[in-house]
């Protein structure tokens, strides 16, 4: 789909499509979605939070799906009878945004510094091996589209064998 998508127009920007929802039960729904892919791989799947149950936003929903699905994705798929922690913090900016800081970590295989300074370029794939390539190239660069586009910021930091950690925030529209 993130192929399709992607190659359907490369010049055309990512737009918001906004609806109200309420932030943690879509969180929630997202990892509960993921845990029997993530129990696949006999990995576990943590989640950490402060969030409010009760707190509304007015955000594109499918790309926080998006977003969640890749992340957690990658991190399963190079992660093997571990653990991947989910460590959502949400903190009030004024009464009309707040700022989701989301860290997801794994103890996976780690990516080599070489492949991290262009982990963020559409269509770059590392290698985990000399014959296995680490993806399509999309899934991360679409994460970056989508962070920024909703006035955000991400990093990853990992060490080969080590495991992976990615740190985003987002800055969402209160209703």
């Amino acid at each position: 789909n993130q192929i399709l998508e992607y190659s359907k127009d490369e010049e055309k920007k990512l737009t918001v499509k906004s609806k109200n929802f309420y932030l943690k039960s879509e969180i929630e729904q997202i990892l509960f979605a993921m845990k029997s892919l993530v129990e696949s791989h006999d990995n576990k799947l943590n989640l950490k939070t402060n969030m409010e149950s009760n707190e509304e936003v007015y955000s594109d929903v499918a790309k926080i799906h998006q977003l969640f699905y890749n992340i957690i994705g990658n991190a399963n798929k190079f992660t093997n009878k571990g653990t991947i922690e989910v460590n959502i913090n949400q903190t009030l900016l004024s009464d009309f945004e707040l700022k989701l800081d989301v860290i997801i970590r794994d103890n996976g295989i780690g990516i080599d510094k070489e492949d991290l300074v262009k982990i963020f370029d559409a269509y770059y794939q590392g290698e985990t091996s000399s014959t296995q390539l680490l993806g399509v190239g999309l899934g991360l660069n679409l994460c970056k589209e989508i962070v920024e586009l909703l006035e955000g910021e991400i990093s990853i930091d990992s060490q080969k064998n080590q495991g992976t950690k990615v740190d985003f925030h987002l800055i969402l529209p209160r209703t």
